[in-house]
């Protein structure tokens, strides 16, 4: 105990694990008291996740846990000295596995328990190297709950002590992967179109994810903060508005131009740079709701029936859905479902009216509106943005916040508004 010069350190409180107690350098305890400091730290802030800090001897096959956040062991119903043998014995399933080295090897599969010992071996044999793997994992629970959980760890080698620790944050996904698996059965009777294009997506998504994996690569060297956290809340919201913009290439980079119009207008309208970042969340994933919506209906060329058009409004509840399970800092999932929604009530889905629209919402609609109009589409070519500002000002205070659309007019107008 006392001053870090003299070699010394802190215990942190409600400690239980081996290496603070035990006969190894004071190097790697200090970086253990540091990572569960900070890990506390986080906590304390309120940000979902389920921290852990797991370690291993080299050439030893027992894993056990330094460090478990209350809600870890509440997940596992389990005290600390339990949590390997009680996760191990809880895994059904696991369908994503990635160590990030420079040629980051990424693939997705469904095991078996039976399948997973050899993958648990091969495993052992990655942690042993520094980097960060990343995992997706079912879990059957003591109380007879089945959860998915995503599993995203740095491992660190300590070769003084031959230990290895990895610093790794749980999240909870279960409602991502049910809806992935309801969405397959929906679509099985179109098995031929959902193959092929499956084909094309598997191969964007591997080049979206190795994007990802590069960025959050040089995200964890730099340092592994809260803005780090928040970085890559940032990168998953651009790999959803890619993936979005890739099903629908007719509309392919209107989240983005309407996104940039948006926060735009906030800016004009003097909302506060925490108000805007939140708007830009929502405007580069709010069409996210159309990836339920078969292709052939995003790019039909002629106008839609009425069943198609019936489909095409479910795609703000669609985006609410999805969103909602997020732990944003802002209102994304509630933005994302308004953005239709018009003053006078007309809109969907809800029909809401007024101030009982967010917003937010109300800007991201002026500009939805604008990019929408003045930009080519199947059914009709760009009408030009002269035309975007006459529908505006034309129902100014009617369908469109006014004070939204007076930003609009003075943008485009007077300061010659141009997108990036």
């Amino acid at each position: 105990m006392g001053d870090r010069n003299k070699g010394l350190y802190y215990v942190p409180r409600n400690y239980s694990g081996r290496i603070l107690n035990g006969y190894y350098s004071v190097e790697l305890k200090r970086r253990l008291v540091d990572a569960i400091n900070s890990y506390q730290a986080f906590e304390e802030t309120g940000i979902a996740g389920i921290f852990y800090i797991a370690a291993w001897q080299s050439q030893e096959r027992e894993i056990w846990y330094e460090y478990a956040s209350q809600s870890f062991l509440e997940l596992l119903d389990c005290r600390p000295s339990e949590i390997a043998d009680v996760f191990r014995q809880g895994v059904i399933d696991r369908r994503v596995y990635k160590t990030l080295e420079k040629d980051p090897s990424i693939y997705k599969q469904v095991q078996d328990r039976s399948e997973l010992e050899e993958v648990r071996e091969a495993l052992r044999e990655e942690s042993k190297k520094e980097g960060t793997i990343e995992a997706v994992y079912k879990l059957a629970t003591r109380g007879g709950q089945v959860v998915w959980v995503k599993d995203q760890a740095n491992i660190e080698f300590h070769f003084r002590d031959r230990i290895s620790l990895s610093l790794g944050m749980l999240t909870v996904v279960s409602k991502e992967m049910e809806a992935e698996d309801e969405l397959k059965r929906h679509h099985d009777h179109l098995e031929s179109m959902v193959l092929k294009r499956t084909s094309e997506l598997t191969l964007l998504n591997k080049q979206l994810k190795q994007e990802i994996v590069e960025r959050k690569l040089a995200e964890f060297k730099l340092k592994q903060s809260y803005n780090q956290l928040e970085n890559n809340l940032d990168e998953m919201v651009r790999a959803m508005s890619l993936t979005v913009e890739e099903r629908d290439p007719y509309t392919a980079g209107h989240q983005r131009r309407a996104t940039e119009l948006a926060v735009a207008l906030a800016r004009e309208m003097g909302l506060s740079d925490h108000q805007c970042k939140g708007l830009r969340m929502a405007g580069l994933i709010h069409d996210m709701g159309k990836i339920a919506i078969p292709a052939e209906i995003l790019s039909k060329p002629g106008g839609l029936n009425n069943v198609e058009f019936q489909l095409i409004k479910r795609h703000p509840q669609v985006g609410f859905d999805i969103l909602k399970q997020f732990d944003f800092p802002w209102a994304v999932d509630q933005i994302v479902l308004q953005h239709h929604e018009r003053l006078n009530g007309s809109g969907y889905p809800h029909g809401l009216a007024g101030e009982n629209i967010l917003l937010e919402a109300r800007i991201l609609c002026i500009a939805d509106v604008v990019e929408t109009i003045e930009s080519h589409r199947p059914y009709r070519p760009g009408l030009g943005i002269d035309e975007a500002l006459h529908e505006i000002s034309r129902n100014r205070g009617k369908l469109y916040d006014p004070q939204g659309v007076d930003a609009c007019l003075h943008l485009f107008k007077a300061k010659n508004f141009q997108y990036s």
